[in-house]
């Protein structure tokens, strides 16, 4: 007489992509090229006609980008690497460093949202570097886009020189 747990439970299901599941199969557009359409023109839904998405890209148009909202909620989305083509396929990440530990993604959404505070660069355990970011705004917002580009673009390293890793899970 043995135990059997309850259906849906047992052993955990195998994770996607790189932790042993199915590959995952990537799309021919760029996460860096369309964070940075939605950086800079995302209010004019720039991004979503890149994407294949046109629809969507004539409303945020229209909307100048949902009066601002889903211009936000667009970059938060692609620095977490949720956003996807078309054909819903996930978007080619930037290139990761075989030695990279720390998480892209969350080093893209600090840039974003609290880059003039130098929380990105605190990540990146730059802590003299995030001093200066914080005391000067961000070098007056200058800065702040800088780093966001490099972020985003996997062309910034860590305090030990490690690139970014962008195929970990959000």
């Amino acid at each position: 007489m043995g135990f059997s747990p309850p259906p849906g439970y047992g052993p955990p299901l195998p994770a996607v992509g790189s932790y042993g599941g199915p590959p995952v199969v990537y799309s021919n557009r760029s996460r860096s090229t369309t964070f940075l359409l939605s950086y800079f023109l995302g209010i004019f839904g720039v991004d979503r006609f890149y994407l294949g998405q046109p629809a969507l890209g004539i409303l945020k148009l229209i909307t100048c980008g949902g009066f601002g909202l889903w211009y936000f909620v667009d970059l938060v989305l692609l620095s977490l690497n949720i956003v996807k083509d078309s054909e819903g396929k996930a978007l080619l990440p930037p290139p990761t460093s075989p030695n990279a530990t720390l998480n892209g993604n969350h080093v893209l959404v600090a840039a974003v949202f609290a880059g003039q505070f130098g929380v990105d660069r605190f990540l990146l355990g730059q802590t003299g570097l995030g001093v200066i970011k914080l005391v000067t705004c961000g070098g007056f917002g200058i800065w702040q886009i800088i780093d966001t580009l490099l972020i985003a673009t996997g062309s910034i390293r860590d305090a030990q020189g490690n690139g970014l890793r962008w195929d970990l899970p959000a």
